[in-house]
């Protein structure tokens, strides 16, 4: 007994150490609980925000860059337009159902509806694009309803391409569009979005890196009950730069007018086969001691405007007005080819005062002599007659003792099938030579005067014209001169004038020159002209004929000016032009506009 009463006051401790114990653990989870409902709200009630809202991205589309004229003339822009976007979840105080039933009502009928099926069943959360590019009458309808005020519907403004004369070089400019899926590996790679906008065709699409600029990103967090509880800018939207070209626009719309003045008064005056077929054409206009193009004229043409409204009747036009003639018309250059073949002569060591008797008609070969007009001239000619007057035996004689494959390659050298550099696409051309398969003696003779296999664009004419001004600094052609930053004007690029010598030099040069500059006093036009120039025409034949048998040619001119120190360069080409002498008037038109 006295052994189990000993025991009582151990027990007892036992059970204050439990209390104790449970005392603790009670205060511990009063003060966790306390702690968490306290000191831990904010942090509980966020995460509580989170597990009943949605987040989702906006992006931002930044304006896209201008393309200015070298005087700061606009060319292209970037015009605001809205877009409407539907929120999803509906924001407090609005209904999704009436909204889209709104929506359909001021959208004529638009299938709202459907868009929002499928858009829900992706996401939980976001923005419908259901209605782009909205007229000010739809955007008057939209607030007068109340639904972008509520927040129900937001605007967003977004840049449109327009122009504010859509017919100076349309087809230089080019135009801009969706992402194609062609394009899409390339844009991911550059971390663009699906909808971004980028350059299609022409500058835009050559210097799309430029004028596109940086889209912005907006998050956004909504809670289930559609109110927007937190906006996060995630990257601010950059605008492209402004792309100041070489071009002068003020140049360039007087080309055009006089390009197609030029071939609607041969249309209603001159004779059949001499130029009243014509109904097309192209020139451009080179800054010789750059490259820089001043102007690049096409007729017909087409305005960038209606480009695409239009699109279906542009391609169906028998006048081909979507053709870049100027950089993708290959031509028969004629007569105008003459000074690569007195280049190369030069260059094999012929003396430019020899003589080539023209008696009207070449008679080395048997079985094919070739004549000559022989305006102007006969017997003995030397080399600057030759050019002045365009005296095709002579050229026959010395094409035949060079041999076509000297002459053409000549001809490459100063700019003639050869790439010439310009940002847009172009066409390659082709010379003759002794391994084309149609190829016979004959065919050297044809080559020599700009005919034969021969064929090259505008703008390599305009090129060629320009290397033989310098006495053989062949310019690389661009259109870009710089690209400005559109928030500060400061330059972030800048072209670099290229340029590839032909080593021949004033010996080879200077007798063309001098015979060219003689050329351009026979021709009233140029004559009268406000400054001394140099040309030479071309009338290459084409295979069409007339009633009579005689073919149709087509008008081709090179020139430049001043004929001693040489500034702008120009060709033109008019399709069944009647003779190159029918293009001297536009030439003129050039040279009274750019040194008045």
């Amino acid at each position: 007994m006295a052994r189990r009463g000993a025991d009582r006051p151990n027990g007892r401790g036992r059970v204050a150490v439990l209390l104790v114990v449970c005392c603790a653990v009670f205060v511990l989870f009063f003060a966790r609980l306390a702690w968490m409902q306290f000191a831990m709200a904010d942090h509980y009630a966020e995460k509580a925000a989170e597990a009943s809202s949605a987040s989702y991205t906006v992006e931002q589309h930044a304006a896209r860059g201008a393309i200015t004229d070298r005087n700061g003339t606009v060319l292209a822009r970037d015009t605001t337009v809205y877009d409407v976007y539907l929120r999803v979840p509906a924001p407090p105080g609005t209904d999704l159902t009436e909204t889209v039933q709104t929506l359909q009502a001021l959208t004529g009928g638009k299938d709202v509806e459907t868009q929002l099926a499928a858009f829900c069943s992706a996401v939980s959360a976001g923005e419908l694009l259901v209605l782009e590019s909205v007229d000010d009458e739809t955007m008057a309808a939209l607030y007068r309803s109340g639904l972008v005020q509520s927040g129900a519907i937001r605007l967003a403004a977004r840049g449109e391409r327009s122009w504010p004369d859509g017919t100076l070089l349309p087809h230089a400019l080019g135009f801009t569009g969706p992402i194609t899926a062609e394009e899409w590996p390339s844009a991911q790679e550059k971390g663009l979005a699906m909808d971004s906008i980028v350059g299609q065709s022409g500058l835009e699409e050559a210097y799309d890196d430029l004028l596109r600029g940086q889209d912005g990103q907006l998050l956004i967090n909504t809670g289930l009950d559609g109110a927007v509880r937190a906006t996060i800018q995630q990257r601010t939207a950059t605008p492209g730069a402004t792309l100041v070209l070489t071009l002068d626009a003020s140049l360039q719309a007087t080309l055009q007018q006089a390009l197609r003045e030029r071939i609607e008064t041969l249309q209603t005056t001159a004779f059949a086969g001499g130029g009243r077929e014509c109904r097309a054409g192209a020139a451009v206009v080179v800054d010789v001691k750059t490259g820089g193009i001043l102007a690049a004229a096409n007729w017909p043409g087409y305005d960038l405007n209606t480009y695409r409204t239009d699109y279906a009747a542009l391609s169906a036009d028998p006048g081909a007005p979507l053709l870049d003639r100027a950089f993708q018309g290959l031509y028969a250059p004629g007569s105008a080819f003459k000074p690569a073949v007195a280049a190369a002569a030069l260059t094999a060591g012929i003396d430019p005062n020899a003589t080539v008797n023209c008696t009207g008609r070449y008679l080395y070969y048997s079985g094919y002599q070739p004549g000559c007009l022989q305006y102007g001239h006969s017997g003995p000619v030397d080399m600057r007659t030759a050019l002045e007057q365009s005296c095709n035996i002579f050229f026959y004689d010395v094409g035949r003792r060079l041999g076509v494959d000297t002459f053409s390659s000549m001809a490459r050298q100063l700019g003639l099938s050869q790439p010439t550099g310009v940002e847009v696409r172009e066409a390659e051309g082709r010379l003759t030579w002794s391994t084309d398969d149609n190829y016979q003696a004959g065919l050297t003779l044809m080559a020599a005067i700009g005919q034969g296999n021969t064929a090259v664009t505008p703008a390599q004419l305009a090129v060629y014209a320009a290397t033989l001004a310098t006495n053989g600094q062949r310019p690389t052609l661009h259109f870009a001169d710089r690209a400005l930053n559109t928030a500060t004007g400061e330059t972030v690029w800048q072209y670099e004038p290229q340029f590839t010598t032909v080593p021949s030099g004033e010996t080879v040069f200077g007798p063309i020159r001098d015979g060219m500059k003689r050329m351009a006093q026979t021709n009233r036009y140029l004559r009268e002209a406000s400054v001394v120039c140099a040309a030479k025409t071309g009338s290459p034949q084409l295979a069409d004929t007339l009633p009579n048998g005689t073919h149709y040619v087509n008008s081709v001119l090179i020139g430049y000016a001043p004929a001693d120190d040489p500034q702008i360069a120009v060709a033109v080409v008019l399709e069944y032009g009647g003779g190159g002498s029918n293009a001297t008037p536009i030439l003129r038109a050039v040279l009274d506009a750019w040194f008045d």
